[in-house]
This record gives C-alpha cells, structure tokens and sequence, in this order.
C-alpha cells in the first residue's frame, strides 16, 4: 500500500518539526511544509500532495480557513486542520472550506493516524462518488430523452442537456429551483396545468400520468408535445426519496404518425377510387367517375376531363362534375384548354401545374367564370398513356380552400394515374364494343340473308315445283284412265312416287322456313310445329305461353322459332324422353323461351364452345337478336334451356344470376 503524501501548513516551525516527526514514524511521507497562505498554494501546485495539514490560524491576514476555501475550490485536495481549540464558531466557518478533519494540539500519534486514515477512506470515496456521478451525468446528457431529478422536496439537482434544451433552463440556474418553476407541463385536451405525483403544486392542477396527452411550455414561451415517464426513488423503508422525470418531445413521432396516417388514407382513397373507376367501361361514365372521385378526394369546387386524342373521345365534349350544381357536359366552345398551351405547361416528367390565381392566367378561355364563382387556384394534371398526353384534368378550388400541400399533389398524381388507366380501358372496350356490333351486324346481316333465302327456296319449292308435281299427279291419273290393265300397276307406282316426292318437297319448304311463321306468327307456327314434331317423333310437347301475345319484330320471332326448333332437335336426338316442356312469357320488355327435358342431359362446357354445335348455333341465334342463351344440364336429369330475346331495341345483359325456370319454375 502506498503512503499519504502530506504537505504541512504551520507558521510555528516547532510544531511542524513534531508533526513531520510523529507523521514519518507513521509511515506518511511529508512532501513539505509550508509557513504562509501564499506558499503553500505555490506548493500544491508543484508538489500536488493527498492530504493537506494546515493550522485553522495562519498568523497573516489570510487565515488558515481562507487558504482551505481558496484549496478547496481550486484542488479539491483533501484539508485537515489543526486547531488548539474547539470553538463552535471557527468550526463553522471552516465549514465552507470541506474540511477531512481536525487534530487537535498537541497532538498524539493515535489521533494523527484515524484521521489522516478516515480522510483518505474519505477522499476515496468520494472520488469514486464523483466519478460515478460523472459517468451518470454521462450517460444521462447523451441519451435523447430529458432527465430531471428531484429531491423528495421537488426542488432539481440534475438537469440532463436534452431537458435544459427542452425547458430553456440550463444546469446552474434549474439547480436548487422548485420544479414547477422549471417545468410547466400542460393536459393538451384542457390546457390544465399538471401536478407531478408526489410534488404538490401550490396551485393545484390534474395529476399526471401516462396516458396524459401533455404539452410543456418553455422558458421562452414556446409550446411542443412531451411524452412523460416518472419514477420515484425510495428507500429502503419504502419512503420517497427523490423524483426522476423522463421527458421526450414527440413533435417529430407526431409528424412522422401523421404522415403515416395521410399516407395510409390516401392508399384508402386511392383503393376506393380505383374501385370506382373501374365499375363501368362506358366513357362519359368513366369521365364522370374522374371528376367525382377527383372532387371527393382534394375537397375541389369543380373538376372537368379534357380528352385530346379524337380517336378516345370528341374534343367537342368534355366530362365534368360541379357538387354544387351537378354533373353536366360543356361545350368546349365555351370552355376549354388548347392543347400546345398544355404541353407547355406540363410534361410526362411532371405531369401537374399548379395555379394559385386564376385571374393572372390568359389562356382561360373566360376567366369570368372563375371569378363569379369565387374561385381562385386552379390544378391542371395531364393523362397521359406511353407518354402521350391523350387528355387532361382540371380542378378549381375556392378562394377559402388553402394551397395543396405536397401529400395532397402526391395523391392527386395517384388519381391521374389511375384515370389514365379508366380512360385506356374504356378506350379499349368501346374499340372492343365498336368491334363486336360490327361483327354482330354483319353476322346479323348473313342470318337475314340466310332466311330471306330459305324463305325464296321454300317458296319456290311450294309454288313452283309444288305446283309441277300436282301437275305431274294430273296427267297421270289422265294416262292411267286411258291404259290399260297392264300399265296401270306401273301408273300406280309412279304415282305413289310423285306423291313422296311431293310429300318431300312440302317437308323441304317446311324446314327452310315455315310460310305460316310470316303470316300469323310465332305462336300459331310454333302449335302446328309441335304437332309435327310429336307424329314424326312421338315426344308430346306440353307447351304454356302468356294468353295474350301479340306479334313480335320478324327478327324476334324467327329467332325464337329456330331455337325451339334446334333444342326440339336435341331432344328428339340425344334426350330419350316422352315429353317435352316448352314455354313462352313476356317480363320486363324481354320474350323469355324455355325449353326442358328430363332425359339423358350432357357436358356443357364441351359442347358450347363447339363451332358446328347446334347449342352454339342457338346461342349465336340469341346474340344476334340483342339477348343471350342460357344452357343447363345435368347427366342423367335433363336439360334446361332458355333465351332471353329483347322486344325492343335494346340489347340485354346477361345476369350474373340469370333466373331458373323463367316459367316451369
């Protein structure tokens, strides 16, 4: 173990000749002695001993305990004085000066050993405090909360840097200071002061606790929202020793929460949007979608779509959504955009120019309009698709809306894209739907040359050969009237021929196209076919229609009749069943058809998408004349068949649920 290094500070020489003598038969070492204040500062300096023995009374005008403060508060070197009295009052001025210690004179070796050894016991210790309490104020100033601590009588005695930027108090002045007169925390729902549990507030106040959204106000006066965390120190009687308050401001987490949020609803909006637009293919629906969903989103006045591109949509229309006076169409003679002032405002890159005074633009076409309707910035965003502008859209705001902030042109930029989308897809299904009504009308067109033909075939079959045959049957029942016994068995054989012949030739009129079905109609056609079908195939057909049908558009009808034909066909082919249900009804300006068996039934699926296929041919039927086919079959339970067929002009929709047994229920 190392001996104390020990300076002595005596102006008696005799007494510090016997206290260097007793202190090195101790085993200390004695570094030196000093006589006056001035020398033994000059002598801590240059000899830096660990303990100090110093008379309480340098006989100079700086007595011992001056020099002790002036060590003390340079040094820190641990002083211990010698003193031949114990007066109260010099033991309490020597206070200031953190005295180790005193011996008294004159002094013995028991004595000089426990308190030079208490004071080195002493000094270790607190040097191990100090250097504890610097790690801690370390540890305590990098963190980034704020720490304050308090003693039991709310008054500060630690103020960590992040809680001195935080209150605007720095470390020497918080210090000492009562709590609430450095920290000045605030409910945020109430603006009610709050009170630290275990601290009393002179002025009262609701207590803090976690779930307290608070706000702390500064020393200069500026507001920021604190989360909070208390801890109280207790000892080990369980009593409150001191407070620790952890502080952090959560502007930024707010920020970064609210963006999160906004970020999150505009995904929202954007989802539901998208969900909107793509409801409807049809683009006057599709333009007004955007305006609507446009208007919805960025709380707009009014939006209007601009599509340039002729091939989309005429530029002598345009969509627009006004909540205030609703949806409408413009002329683009009374308002619209050129589109070379466009592509200099815009670009693919950035695709949105923003107006803030409309009254400073020249290129609207009646800035009038604006104003009236108060009106005052203006969002232009282009469509584009592979990076050709094809249209725009323009949404104006009120003069007590404020400018659009950048999550909002963030969203606003989504929409556009989205728009693009709506408004490429409903380009793509009007060329589809263009597309189709072209091939339906030429299909169409074929069938009604098709039956026009049948029907001059069938017509001349009936007239023409008819007739030449009757004629034929004529003349040789006049010849067999004039032969004889030996002919007339030849006669009878070619006349029971032409009678075939004749009987075949009214069955090809009959299957080109019934004569009947154009003069009297579907219903009576379809009761003579039936009794047709049954002799021919023994299948009796029960057959149930409305008590009152009138005639129906030619189309209608002759697509009504080859579809019950084509599934009596079916039936009589492949069903293997004794009767049959047919059924006609009119709902809702649509003639309903039904055909149902109970036989043998088949694949669907496979059968459908067959070309030469007689249900293919029947669907085909169906489409043509604005309606769909319906076909259902289960093996060895029967089919059902039913055509919806429009009475008017309008095309129908097949249902996603199209409703079973229309009429057999």
């Amino acid at each position: 173990m190392t001996s104390a290094r020990i300076l002595i500070v005596e102006n008696v020489r005799s007494t510090a000749a016997d206290l260097q003598l007793r202190l090195e038969r101790l085993d200390y070492v004695v570094v030196g002695t000093a006589e006056s204040s001035e020398e033994a500062i000059a002598k801590i300096g240059e000899l830096n001993p660990d303990i100090i023995l110093m008379n309480i009374k340098l006989r100079e005008a700086g007595d011992g305990i001056k020099t002790g403060e002036l060590i003390h508060a340079g040094y820190k070197t641990p002083i211990i004085y010698l003193t031949s009295s114990a007066a109260q009052e010099t033991i309490h001025r020597a206070r200031s000066s953190g005295p180790f210690g005193y011996i008294f004179l004159p002094p013995n070796d028991h004595q000089i050993f426990a308190t030079i050894e208490t004071a080195i016991t002493r000094n270790q210790l607190e040097n191990q405090l100090e250097q504890n309490r610097n790690w801690l104020s370390g540890i305590l100033n990098s963190i980034g909360d704020g720490v304050i601590a308090l003693n039991s009588q709310g008054q500060i005695y630690f103020i960590n840097s992040v809680a001195q930027e935080l209150t605007g108090w720095d470390q020497a002045d918080a210090a000492g200071q009562y709590i609430y007169t450095v920290l000045r925390l605030f409910d945020e729902k109430t603006h009610q002061m709050l009170e630290i549990p275990g601290v009393e507030n002179v002025g009262g106040g609701k207590k803090l606790s976690k779930s307290t959204e608070t706000f702390l106000i500064s020393k200069d006066g500026i507001a920021m929202p604190v989360e909070t965390n208390i801890n109280l120190i207790k000892n080990s009687r369980g009593n409150t020793t001191g407070i620790v308050l952890a502080l952090r401001d959560v502007t930024q987490d707010r920020k970064v929460l609210k963006e999160i949020e906004l970020q999150a609803q505009r995904a929202k909006i954007l989802e539901q949007s998208a969900s909107r637009l793509n409801t409807d293919l049809d683009m006057k629906s599709v333009l007004t979608r955007i305006c609507s969903v446009t208007n919805d989103a960025l709380n707009a006045y009014a939006t209007a779509v601009f599509l340039y591109d002729n091939e989309i949509e005429s530029e002598s229309e345009i969509g627009v959504d006004d909540p205030r006076e609703g949806s409408k169409s413009i002329k683009a003679s009374s308002l619209s955009f050129p589109r070379s002032v466009i592509e200099s405002l815009i670009t693919n890159e950035n695709p949105i120019h923003i107006v803030n005074d409309v009254s400073k633009v020249d290129y609207l076409p009646d800035p009038g309009l604006f104003q009236d309707k108060k009106m005052s910035a203006m969002a232009i965003a282009g469509i584009y698709r592979q990076q050709q502008l094809i249209g725009i859209v323009v949404s104006v705001f009120s003069e007590s809306r404020g400018a659009l902030e950048e999550g909002e042109l963030k969203l606003f930029k989504g929409l556009i894209d989205q728009a693009a989308n709506s408004v490429t897809n409903a380009s793509l299904f009007k060329q589809i739907k263009l597309g189709r009504e072209r091939h339906r009308r030429l299909a169409k067109s074929l069938v009604d040359v098709q039956e026009a033909e049948r029907r001059r075939i069938a017509g001349e079959l009936h007239d023409h050969f008819g007739q030449l045959l009757t004629g034929l049957q004529f003349m040789l029942e006049t010849v067999k009237s004039q032969a004889g016994d030996v002919l007339k068995p030849s006669l009878n054989d070619i006349q029971e021929s032409v009678r075939d012949v004749i009987e075949q030739v009214r069955e090809m009129s009959l299957n080109l196209r019934p004569s009947m079905l154009d003069d009297m109609g579907l219903v009576p056609t379809l009761q003579w076919h039936f009794g047709r079908f049954t002799r021919q195939t023994g299948i009796l057909v029960n057959f149930h229609c409305d008590e009152v049908l009138n005639r129906f558009r030619a189309e209608i009808e002759t697509a009504a009749y080859r579809i019950i034909q084509e599934a009596l066909t079916n039936v009589a082919r492949y069903a293997q069943v004794k009767n049959v249900f047919v059924g006609l009804a009119i709902q809702h300006e649509t003639l309903w058809v039904e055909v149902v068996d109970k036989g043998k039934g088949f694949d669907t699926s496979a059968i459908l998408e067959r070309p030469t296929s007689g249900l293919g041919g029947m669907r085909e039927r169906a489409e043509l004349a604005g309606g769909y086919l319906v076909v259902r079959s289960v093996l060895n339970q029967g089919t059902q068949v039913i055509a919806a067929l429009p009475m008017n002009e309008n095309r129908l929709e097949r249902r996603k649920n199209a409703r079973k047994g229309i009429i057999s229920g």
